[in-house]
């Protein structure tokens, strides 16, 4: 791959020089176009490997130029780039010849992947396969529901893998736990023995958690990450995972496993991986929809009491139950209030009823489905739940870390299906979102911490700058196709960075535009102004502009309007801690981490403008994790601190000093084996990224885990 040249297009300049940059810290050379006009006179003067091309610009599309460049130079090779990656998208995009394409955001290491893979040839006769099974996918995406979509999906996906067993998992909306889904195989009994996995542990855990495949050939019983013993001790030797990402996130994991020691992993792991889209798009959209329904029932009416029975019956509906009952908490008091149900009874549990929520899945956001007959129910739930449920499945009505209520189902004797508890929790969380946004103030926390709000009505405009940019109206997502240049969006990040602050017009120049003529520019500046306004401003006939002002040639956004910006709040608590009462500081830690939703500008993975933002903002999310973390341990709230640990750990994966505290935490509660899991994760991803090795002391620490380890295997 070393010194091939490599041609990249993109109308985003900032873009365009990060991919260019980045190929060439690989070795490549690379050239930068910022249409497909210039793209097309660059390859008359000079020959190219490959073309690197954005889907969406003026003038010409890259599908466009992918016509132009396949007719005139067949030996070039393309790979599309795309934020809008659909099923027909991306199986048009093979089909008119493209090697690949990635959808954004992308990180690094997947785009210098699909680059290598291409220039290498590794997919060479396999195109036209793998483009006939990406179209398979996409055709069996629109049939009768999600569930029916990806069994169809996964089939077609172990066949052409030469598999044995495959099975998906999907993320619930809160935690982002993997909850198996669909499976198919002769195991699958032993895949159904574990159902849930925690983010960052596990196969479909570790893969969520960091969006990174993994792969293991032969030895399956040897890597102490799989922690599914009836899955090994049934003979499976091989696996590969890769998770299910669009350009929103992760939504789930994929896994396809073989008997095979000489399973063709990285084949396999190349056929996963774009099928990863379309099937990921199809999840996307499903789940979509059913909030959607959720928006409309919600928006009816605002008596409560009236659409609660609305929405139980949609649940129900949903879930296939015999019936059910729902409860929203009271703001006030943070105590069960309204309870509807559709059978004679209500199937709400008494520990519930009465306010106790110690060990309550629900209130840490956690949904559950059990099989009928009360063993394999939860603890908690066996003291409390109606003894006439036969199959309970319980959603918590949660947003942003907050319980609004609780939703119970019972399925009855056909029992339980874990696959649709994601589809369900998906529902439940949508509700819990217009519950919050409606209701009054917020109420005192339950026992175990999970906490319970209300709040005034959304505002009028609400801006989340933590993770992909998202802007909200008045609590509705207003999409970016509302927006005519794509540019504006990049204008209203810049200013919302730091509202109030003011930014000249040729520093904003310079970022969105930095080799246009300053004239072209100014002009060009005041289109994309115009269209911003035109959008999120309330009063634009009168052009009375409440949030994005100016003053002279000095621009910004109006911090005293009506408006919201979770930077701006994640910053004033992060200024703002109590002193004092221990009980106050662990409630405003709360508040300060549930705000933190993913690193800032997430969909700007290249912008320099923010880099240091960035960083300042998630050193000082890891920094209250890790207190959070210290306040927990003093209150034996052992849970919430491995959860803090890991999180911080995600955010920051190479520092060892909080690696050290959570191994040694695990393995205080007797769970060696997950320490070692996660020792072994942080020592590979440490040599693939730094090239470098864990330190002695941490070394010493793994040798006392599995001395740990050793015992516990033989003392159960």
């Amino acid at each position: 791959m070393t010194g091939a040249r490599v041609l990249v297009v993109d109308d985003n300049r900032d873009m365009a020089r990060g991919i260019a940059m980045l190929l060439e810290d690989a070795g490549l050379g690379a050239r930068v176009a910022h249409s497909a006009k210039a793209a097309l006179d660059l390859l008359e003067e000079q020959p190219f490997d490959l073309l690197l091309s954005d889907v969406r610009m003026p003038a010409m599309s890259g599908a466009a130029l992918l016509d132009e460049v396949h007719a005139r130079w067949p030996a070039t090779k393309v790979v599309l780039i795309t934020a809008y990656g659909t099923i027909d998208a991306a199986v048009a995009a093979m089909r008119a010849g493209a090697s690949d394409y990635l959808t954004k955001p992308f990180d690094n290491g997947a785009l210098l992947a699909v680059v290598r893979r291409v220039l290498g040839g590794a997919e060479g006769d396999d195109r036209a396969g793998v483009a006939a099974v990406v179209g398979q996918l996409a055709a069996g995406s629109a049939g009768d529901g999600l569930l029916s979509a990806l069994e169809r999906g996964l089939e077609v996906l172990v066949s052409a893998a030469g598999a044995d067993d495959g099975e998906i998992f999907l993320c619930e909306p809160e935690t982002g736990d993997p909850l198996l889904c669909v499976w198919t195989g002769p195991h699958g009994d032993a895949l159904r023995e574990r159902t849930r996995f925690t983010r960052g542990l596990g196969f479909p855990g570790i893969v969520a958690a960091a969006g990174e495949p993994l792969c293991v050939r032969g030895g399956l019983a040897r890597d102490p990450r799989y922690l599914r013993r009836p899955v090994v001790e049934a003979g499976v030797r091989s696996l590969v995972a890769a998770p299910l990402r669009d350009g929103h996130g992760v939504v789930g994991t994929m896994q396809v496993m073989s008997r095979r020691d000489d399973f063709p992993v990285e084949r396999v792991l190349d056929l996963l991986q774009r099928a990863a889209v379309p099937l990921a798009n199809a999840v996307r959209a499903e789940l979509g929809a059913l909030r959607q329904s959720v928006d409309t029932q919600c928006a009816k009416t605002d008596d409560w009491g009236h659409k609660a029975r609305e929405i139980l019956e949609s649940l129900r509906d949903a879930a296939g139950a015999q019936s059910g009952s729902l409860a929203f908490l009271d703001p006030a008091s943070g105590r069960l209030a309204t309870v509807v149900s559709t059978g004679p009874t209500s199937l709400i549990c008494g520990r519930a009823e009465s306010g106790d929520w110690a060990g309550c899945l629900a209130a840490s956001a956690r949904g559950f489905v059990a099989s009928p007959g009360r063993r394999d129910w939860p603890a908690p739930c066996r003291q409390g739940l109606p003894r006439r449920l036969v199959s309970p499945c319980c959603l918590p009505l949660v947003a942003e870390g907050r319980l609004q209520g609780l939703a119970v189902l019972d399925l009855g004797r056909e029992g339980a299906h874990s696959g649709r508890l994601v589809s369900l929790l998906s529902m439940a969380h949508q509700v819990a979102v217009w519950r919050q946004a409606t209701t009054a103030a917020p109420p005192a926390a339950p026992a175990d911490g999970a906490r319970v709000s209300g709040g005034a009505s959304p505002p009028e405009l609400e801006l989340r700058c933590f993770g992909p940019f998202t802007i909200l109206r008045r609590g509705q997502r207003v999409p970016g196709e509302s927006f005519t240049r794509s540019k504006a969006l990049t204008l209203l990040k810049l200013l919302a960075r730091r509202p109030g602050a003011p930014l000249h017009r040729d520093v904003l120049m310079e970022h969105l535009w930095p080799e246009v003529d300053p004239r072209q520019g100014a002009n060009r500046l005041h289109g994309v102004v115009h269209d911003l306004r035109a959008v999120i401003e309330p009063d634009r006939g009168k052009r009375g502009w409440a949030y994005v002002r100016n003053q002279g040639e000095d621009y910004y956004l109006d911090a005293d309007g009506k408006i919201e910006v979770d930077v701006v709040r994640f910053r004033a608590l992060a200024g703002a801690r109590p002193r004092g009462d221990p009980s106050a500081l662990v409630a405003h830690l709360e508040q300060l981490v549930a705000l933190y939703r993913g690193d800032l500008f997430e969909d700007e993975p290249f912008a320099e403008w923010c880099v240091a933002d960035r960083d300042a903002l998630r050193d000082t999310y890891v920094d209250a994790l890790v207190t959070l973390a210290g306040l927990y341990a003093s209150r034996e709230r052992a849970e919430q601190r491995l959860s803090c640990l890991r999180k911080a750990l995600v955010a920051s994966p190479f520092r060892e000093d909080l690696l050290r505290e959570l191994l040694e935490a695990l393995a205080r509660r007797g769970r060696s084996g997950e320490a070692l899991a996660l020792y072994g994760e942080y020592q590979r991803r440490l040599e693939a990224e730094l090239g470098d090795a864990p330190s002695s002391e941490l070394r010493a620490l793994r040798a006392r885990l599995l001395a740990t380890n050793a015992r516990e295997r033989t003392s159960s």
